[in-house]
């Protein structure tokens, strides 16, 4: 295994990455249900949304650029397509792992 730094291996970068997509995720789904529709703007979950959809980049770039396109579709439907991506970018980290390591063997 390839290693960035002194005894830092990848993998450790991997777990960090996932780490951070799940927990944000699941404060982000926290904070949306716990807020009453009628309490107006939620900020922090608007916030938490912001660095998903960082994470999510480049595959999340549609929704940065027409964030309005999407507004016909269901909350379930909207929810999957901006923060999607930031799982698949997780996934796609765990791919390029997965073959580097072959490559090394």
């Amino acid at each position: 295994m390839r290693e960035v730094g002194p005894a830092f291996p990848l993998r450790s970068l991997w777990g960090f990455h996932m780490l951070i997509v799940v927990a944000l995720t699941a404060v982000l789904v926290v904070a949306i249900a716990t807020t009453p529709p009628d309490s107006g703007a939620n900020i922090g979950a608007g916030l938490i949304g912001v660095a998903l959809l960082a994470l999510g980049l480049p595959w999340s770039l549609p929704v940065l650029l027409e964030p309005y396109r999407f507004d016909g579709l269901s909350d379930a439907t909207h929810f999957v397509i901006a923060f999607g991506p930031a799982f698949l970018n997780v996934a796609l980290h765990a791919a390029v792992l997965v073959c580097a390591g072959r490559r090394d063997e």
